[in-house]
């Protein structure tokens, strides 16, 4: 499975910036791994003070006996056209705090999922920051703090698929209808990559257990598998498949222990440059589309052997 991402790879670390003025040829750069990683400090450590909130707390809301019904957007829809800015916008898709409150959190996340403006991730250069951004709206900070939030997270990321042919993208739709939810829809499949980005925060933060982490490495392998079962030209690696991938690679470096000091580093810098290769002109520190390969490969590995059961086996 690597093989095919080193070829989906090739010509897509140009964007950056940074990068040295003389091309360089990826196979003659040698990999400076980094030294001194401590895979129990977060990936995510620092970012909540930049935030101004805590993710994924200890202290849970009992949710066992909510029932309450979801949130449908449609006072945002009536009047975004009236906003003028994008605070504005923002404060349009609020939840009332008290239907919030009673809100069942199976309803709960899947108003988080159709919140319009998730996808203001794609505007920050730290993509991290962008869906802590997103996750500031009501509806994320009350999911973080539900006893079950970061669980029904998973379910839902379970439950969703990607369309697999051109004309289904351009004519269906997702549709959303549980139980006391309102119908709604959403497209597919944009909206599950900061989905997947959440998960990440959740997996940083301790959210899930072992066995919880076991389910994610094999549904992190099906939706890769379903994405690359889809017609040619419908997915790439850099606008679709880096994403479960680097769910994968937070589970592995937070939780593996048996990864080497070198493959500790390459998931560090893969996580670090959110999957894509890069240059450091202040430390010089290259990362190539060959390093992103070496990378990909570590977390292939790593996942396998937590789906066969191996946190479960090194769990208290």
């Amino acid at each position: 499975m690597v093989a095919v991402f080193t070829v989906l790879l090739c010509g897509c670390g140009g964007s950056n910036d940074d990068e040295p003025d003389v091309p360089v040829t990826p196979d003659e750069i040698e990999y400076k791994p980094l030294s001194g990683l401590n895979p129990d400090v977060p990936l995510l450590n620092g970012y909540e003070k930049i935030v101004g909130y805590q993710l994924w707390g200890t202290e849970k809301i009992p949710d066992g006996d909510l029932t309450g019904e979801g949130f449908s957007y449609d006072y945002w829809k009536e009047h975004k056209g009236e906003a003028k800015s994008l605070e504005e916008l923002l404060a349009l898709c609020e939840v009332p705090q008290e239907q919030l409150a009673a809100m069942s959190t199976r309803n709960l996340v899947l108003t988080c999922y159709l919140h319009p403006y998730n996808s203001i991730y794609n505007a920050y250069d730290n993509q991290y920051l962008g869906i802590m951004s997103a996750m500031s709206a009501n509806c994320w900070q009350e999911l973080m703090k539900r006893e079950t939030g970061a669980t029904q997270l998973l379910d839902l990321y379970c439950e969703l698929t990607y369309l697999t042919s051109k004309s289904s993208i351009d004519i269906e739709k997702e549709v959303l209808s549980y139980l006391d939810y309102k119908e709604l829809t959403s497209s597919n499949p944009m909206s599950l990559n900061p989905l997947t980005l959440a998960m990440m925060t959740a997996v940083d933060r301790n959210a899930y257990t072992p066995e919880q982490l076991t389910r994610i490495a094999g549904e992190i392998f099906k939706k890769i598998n379903n994405i690359l079962n889809a017609e040619d030209g419908i997915y790439s690696y850099v606008g679709d498949i880096r994403y479960h991938y680097l769910l994968g690679a937070f589970i592995s470096y937070r939780y593996d222990r048996t990864l080497s000091p070198l493959e500790l580093s390459l998931l560090y810098d893969l996580t670090g440059w959110i999957g894509l290769p890069g240059y450091d002109s202040k430390t010089g520190r290259h990362f190539t589309d060959k390093h992103v390969a070496n990378a990909l490969e570590v977390v292939t590995k790593s996942l396998e052997r937590i789906e066969q059961g191996s946190l479960l086996a090194t769990a208290p």
